[in-house]
């Protein structure tokens, strides 16, 4: 084996990287005691003192303490921007720290709550911290300061978790005050290498990754000697290849084949090639032909939608495409001389976009003409009967049109033939015909026709007890309704397109943000009303494929 070789394959090159005199290093210290929402850490912010000692070192410093998510953003914004310049960079963290089984976060003192919902998005990512500092191999160095609070939590548990140091990083790990005074007694007495300030604090400290003994975080004017040109070269390729390994893609493994042709790692790239091909799935050419569409969730959920509006049950609408929607673009495709895959292409698109738009319009058509019809039989049904005033009339009127064109006039005849009767009628019945009304009940009704069954209200009261039957009938109807809307799985992305569809409408569903609430559901019935369809309140599939054709 040649010493390139011997060299990469050992790790060697990473144990006699030079500290030469550098032009420009970066420290970047943030140190935190006090939190908004959760417990403080004791002494968190005592590494600020190290500032000055970097200062002196002639060192960069860039400052954050107690720092909010937007002092940290700012705080890694300007470590980025130094990041290309600087030879040496050093990171001292010091305060809360969350993780899970992936990844290590470091809180800032506005963090809403130590969940993963809030860290995710608001915590810097010990992480990225490490992937910024492998950029420096053999001139990196992450120093992580908490009080040593850990514990289980919901997705996310306190303390520092487990972390690997990239190639040529040192990570170090201690309570606050114990960072402060490795950084300050001895990581940063010139000449003296990581491996001695390591060995000096032990005890104190877990130190790992790049400890070297030919090494220092100081220029050591001679004391500490450095690597060949050879070593350097060396360095950089295994670097380049870590990084080539973590993104573990073809074109990362041919950039570093390309890169160095006659490398130490050529042998492994090849094989990683090799073993991601066999690895990747093999689509049929209708299968690629969807995949290349690059179809997100609406789109795919609008296939079903025109799907479900042509009579093909998809199976629910919910932007997957399983083995219900497979079949139904099969049934379709093959009733369309296409060819029956399964998949979808451009073409079916065009052809299901332009099918559902042509049959939009013809339900728009017929619901327009059952709506005249319905007035039409609506008003001639009054002329019929309720036109003429009388009480069997009007009462079979509301009985057939409830929410008729004539529903209001209809009613209040009905007040002003009761008020006649109840002038006539003897005193023990109108009594017992105002209990019957006071109460509104089923029974109450049966139980003034039992003992008036010929009384002057006799007619009104059958009416009255006809319509609880019918509304016992139409609770069934609602149940169904709701039953078949619980089935039917409808995801927040469509209620938002079907409230959409209402609010254009002008029928008043209320706020447009995917819930149902009363106001939604006044605006279905509305809708199923002027559209001849059942009126429930609730999605049911006819619902749902005409309102999306609106």
């Amino acid at each position: 084996m040649n010493f390139r070789k011997l060299m990469l394959g050992t790790g060697v090159a990473f144990a006699v990287l030079a500290q030469a005199a550098l032009a420009k290093d970066v420290a970047l210290i943030v140190g935190t005691s006090a939190y908004r929402n959760f417990a403080d850490v004791e002494n968190g912010a005592v590494v600020m003192q190290n500032a000055e000692d970097f200062r002196n070192a002639g060192f960069r410093v860039i400052e954050a303490q107690d720092a909010t998510v937007a002092g940290l953003q700012n705080a890694v914004a300007e470590l980025e921007t130094a990041l290309l310049d600087a030879e040496r960079i050093v990171v001292v963290l010091s305060g809360a720290f969350l993780h899970n089984s992936t990844v290590t976060w470091f809180a800032p003192m506005d963090l809403r709550s130590p969940s993963l919902a809030a860290v995710g998005f608001e915590g810097l990512s010990v992480q990225a911290v490490l992937g910024y500092l492998g950029q420096k191999p053999g001139g990196a160095a992450l120093f992580l300061a908490s009080d040593g609070t850990s514990g289980p939590g919901y997705l996310v548990s306190k303390g520092i978790g487990r972390l690997r140091a990239p190639q040529g990083v040192l990570l170090v790990e201690g309570t606050p005050e114990v960072v402060r005074r490795a950084i300050s007694n001895q990581f940063l007495v010139r000449g003296r290498s990581i491996a001695d300030a390591v060995r000096l604090s032990e005890g104190e400290i877990k130190a790992r990754g790049y400890v070297s003994g030919l090494t220092s975080l100081l220029p050591a004017n001679g004391q500490v000697s450095g690597p060949s040109e050879a070593e350097l070269e060396l360095l950089e390729e295994a670097a380049y290849w870590k990084a080539v390994l973590d993104l573990s893609t073809i074109a990362g493994f041919n950039a570093y084949l390309q890169r160095y042709p006659d490398g130490g790692f050529v042998e492994g790239a090849n094989a990683r090639i090799q073993a991601i091909e066999d690895a990747t799935p093999k689509y049929s050419p209708q299968e690629q032909v969807e995949i290349e569409l690059n179809l997100t969730r609406n789109d795919r959920s609008r296939v079903q939608e025109q799907l479900s509006f042509l009579g093909f049950d998809t199976g629910g609408i919910d932007g997957l495409f399983g083995p219900a929607t497979r079949g139904a673009l099969t049934r379709w495709q093959s009733l369309n001389q296409q060819e029956a895959s399964g998949f979808v292409a451009a073409t079916d698109m065009h052809k299901l976009r332009a099918q559902a738009e042509r049959r939009a319009k013809r339900l728009a058509l017929e619901a327009q003409a059952k709506h005249e019809a319905r007035e039409a039989a609506d008003a001639a049904f009054w002329q019929s009967t309720g036109a003429n005033g009388k009480e069997p009339d009007l009462l079979a009127y509301l009985r057939k049109y409830p929410n008729g064109l004539y529903a209001v006039s209809a009613n209040a005849g009905l007040k002003e033939i009761e008020a006649r009767k109840r002038k006539k009628a003897m005193v023990a019945e109108t009594s017992k015909w105002d209990i019957a009304i006071n109460t509104n009940t089923k029974k109450s009704y049966l139980s003034y026709l039992k003992a008036f069954p010929n009384g002057t209200f006799v007619e009104v009261a059958r009416a009255r007890v006809a319509e609880f039957d019918e509304k016992r009938a139409r609770r069934s109807i609602i149940q169904a309704a709701k039953a078949e809307e619980e089935k039917l799985l409808v995801n927040v992305s469509v209620r938002l397109l079907l409230e959409q569809q209402l609010y254009k409408l002008k029928l008043a569903p209320g706020k447009v943000d995917g819930v149902f609430d009363q106001d939604t559901r006044k605006a279905l019935r509305g809708y199923q009303k002027s559209r001849v369809l059942e009126i429930s309140g609730y999605l049911t599939k006819d619902t749902i494929v005409q309102l999306m054709a609106e």
